[in-house]
């Protein structure tokens, strides 16, 4: 089966790559704006310089004279805008994993056969991380060690994602009677597989070839018991719709 297409790599509000941030002040006039969007972008410059900083040298050394150096900001518009370095590591953490978890529930969410949104949803996930990936080293692969708050951030979101999928899954056990129903507990195995490879990628810098993505599937699908349907995804079958969506229902043996 070929992955589906790709979504659209419009990047997320916090860039999908981060270049050097610009160190000039706002333009003139810059007075005249509403005070929102003035500071929109200095809060931009701030995440993108907090995601810059903390990928070179990990959260626990990162100062706030670090962020603002690199941004290009004050430091008093530093606290006007935070209340402190987790404060804004945490902003950032927050905006990252919500626009990962609206990329994966809009895929699940299209008007698709549930195999196809599956497998969309996996794939556009993990391709809005690969895009993101210094975004991601930077927040997500920090959060869990930085500080008890980013930690309970890092479940928090974490939740979200077994949240989908168990969504995914009882949809397809109510469309298809034989499936057997899986419990909480196998979704949560393959959640932490799942978010322990794509964790261990990031930290390692390593980026995701279309063979990962496939490797990511198979494993998903067979943790939750449709090994027919890993299978059909391995061989790479040439099928349409209505034939991928027979594939889905199988026993366990099958």
């Amino acid at each position: 089966m070929s992955p589906p297409k790709a979504p659209s790599e419009n990047p997320t509000a916090l860039q999908a790559t981060i270049p050097p941030p610009r160190r000039a002040k706002l333009p003139r006039g810059a007075s005249s704006l509403p005070r929102e969007d003035v500071e929109a972008e200095q809060r931009k410059r701030l995440i993108l310089a907090m995601a810059q900083v903390v990928a070179e040298k990990g959260y626990a050394e990162v100062s706030v004279a670090d962020v603002v150096r690199a941004a290009g900001v004050s430091r008093a518009t530093f606290y006007e805008l935070f209340a402190d370095k987790e404060a804004c590591f945490l902003y950032g953490f927050q905006k990252l994993s919500a626009a990962h978890q609206k990329t994966l529930q809009a895929e699940l969410d299209r008007e698709l056969p549930l195999p196809e949104r599956l497998l969309a949803a996996i794939t556009a996930y993990i391709k809005r991380i690969d895009v993101d990936r210094v975004l991601a080293r930077a927040f997500i692969a920090e959060a869990e060690g930085a500080t008890p708050r980013s930690r309970l951030a890092m479940l928090d979101a974490q939740g979200r994602l077994h949240l989908a999928l168990r969504q995914w899954l009882q949809a397809v056990c109510a469309h298809h009677p034989e499936v057997a129903v899986r419990s909480d507990a196998d979704v949560s195995l393959v959640m932490t597989g799942l978010i322990g490879h794509v964790m261990g990628k990031v930290r390692r810098d390593e980026g995701f070839s279309p063979a990962d993505v496939q490797s990511v599937l198979r494993f998903v699908l067979a943790g939750l018991g449709l090994y027919g349907w890993a299978r059909h995804v391995e061989l790479g079958m040439a099928a349409d719709r209505e034939s991928i969506a027979h594939a889905c229902p199988v026993s366990d043996g099958g």
